[in-house]
């Protein structure tokens, strides 16, 4: 006999509600399970190997998503060069905050000159990879595997936290992906869960909106069902990672509501979710890894306006974030990296924009930066051979900075290579 729940006034069965709120979720979680645990040492060359992660150390990422155009982000302000391949998106040199004599900051990078001249923020010129893919997908998922000549279905940082936590053992939020769509491959590994929070709004459980004034009584019952004992190891997994994640929605919860802190964020996606970041920090979930993304890059046309309103979110965002972690106390522990799928083209195009490109400037901020410029500007007249900057530096010594200076983690094994170390980080 099914037992009856009546929420305003209309009655629905326990088994209804089961069949309506917990069939997607156990498809979900089913798929998931049979994805990660059937695949193959050829989806991940990291499947058996095996490191431990020595610090609490948490990284920020950003992903500056499109193709960020390099030479007006980094600018070389006294290079003819530039100046005769831009002439409506060319910088005059009052304009630019100046870096060095010969290179200068976009105008709309006022806080990551002033991190710059603290001492807080390594510039890492010229990044790129050999044979650099000009497709956005295919070469987001180069930068997101660090894998060019590899087709991986999990990221390097999925890589590195499959690494870094005990056996067959999931933890909430160990990373997040936070107001971006899905989960990035970068996050993606072969043991580890990690969950996308679009806004705190809609990172609940979702009850059944017909029965709106029942949600106590619809929740209750799926954490009564999800916490029993089954005998199918299947449906037990089944219901222990909804029980998970529900638990870690109400969780997070909690730790939002009891956030407090007198910076101003502005109202743009991107201040918001980090936001939402520094709420996580500041609640202390064990969090290693944040992810997030801003789109817009992609500046084919009308490029100035574009690029100058995106950089001021990005520059004012993280000058906001920085300033809470500040108060918070957290800052010795958060490092923050900024990357782009590939950087334009040299020569702007007949629409006031640039067109797809190479190598383009990284970023990364923290209080335990050894601030600077690393590695050569790339050349603007020694091109390849489809007339791109040729990069100076393997994006994936940036990570094995990160990986073995910041995370504590045995670089080589999460990258499946050898790659320099750019020292850039203080011990």
């Amino acid at each position: 006999m099914s037992e009856i729940i009546k929420p305003n006034g209309n009655g629905m069965t326990r088994r209804g509600f089961l069949k309506r709120g917990v069939t997607f979720i156990s498809v979900s979680l089913a798929t998931q399970y049979m994805m990660m645990h059937t695949s193959t040492s050829e989806n991940s060359v990291f499947a058996a190997a095996s490191t431990t992660a020595t610090t609490n150390n948490l990284l920020v990422v950003v992903r500056l998503q499109g193709g960020n155009d390099g030479l007006n982000t980094v600018v070389p302000i006294t290079d003819p060069t530039y100046k005769a391949a831009r002439p409506t998106l060319g910088f005059a040199e009052k304009d630019v905050l100046g870096i060095t004599d010969k290179l200068a900051f976009h105008p709309s990078m006022k806080n990551f000159q002033s991190f710059f001249k603290s001492g807080k923020l390594a510039v890492v010129n010229g990044v790129g990879y050999p044979n650099s893919n000009l497709s956005h997908f295919r070469a987001t998922d180069i930068w997101e595997t660090a894998a060019p000549d590899k087709y991986l279905s999990e990221g390097w940082l999925g890589n590195f936290l499959d690494m870094s936590i005990a056996q067959n053992h999931t933890e909430e939020f160990k990373a997040a992906s936070i107001a971006t769509v899905g989960v990035p491959l970068a996050l993606i590994g072969h043991k580890i869960v990690v969950p996308a929070i679009t806004t705190i709004d809609t990172y609940k459980f979702q009850t059944d909106t017909k029965y709106q004034g029942d949600r106590v009584n619809q929740v209750n019952t799926f954490v009564k069902v999800n916490q029993r004992e089954l005998t199918s190891v299947f449906q037990d997994y089944i219901a222990k990672t909804g029980f998970s994640a529900y638990d870690g929605a109400e969780q997070l919860q909690k730790v939002v509501a009891a956030y407090k802190s007198s910076v101003e964020y502005g109202k743009d996606p991107f201040a918001q979710g980090l936001k939402l970041i520094a709420q996580m920090i500041a609640g202390s979930l064990g969090t290693q890894i944040l992810f997030i993304s801003i789109g817009g890059f992609d500046t084919h046309a009308n490029q100035a306006k574009d690029h100058e309103t995106l950089w001021s979110y990005v520059d004012g965002g993280l000058a906001s974030f920085y300033q809470d972690l500040q108060q918070l106390k957290v800052a010795d522990n958060v490092l923050m990296m900024t990357y782009s799928e590939f950087g334009r083209r040299v020569r702007e195009n007949g629409s006031r924009g640039t067109d797809h490109g190479t190598a383009a400037p990284m970023f990364v901020l923290g209080n335990k930066v050894k601030g600077g410029l690393y590695s050569e500007y790339p050349s603007l007249t020694n091109l390849d051979s489809n007339s791109n900057l040729i990069h100076t530096v393997d994006f994936r010594s940036v990570y094995n900075t990160i990986l073995e200076d910041w995370m504590g983690a045995e670089a080589e094994k999460v990258l499946g290579g050898k790659f320099d170390n750019l020292h850039f980080l203080n011990s």
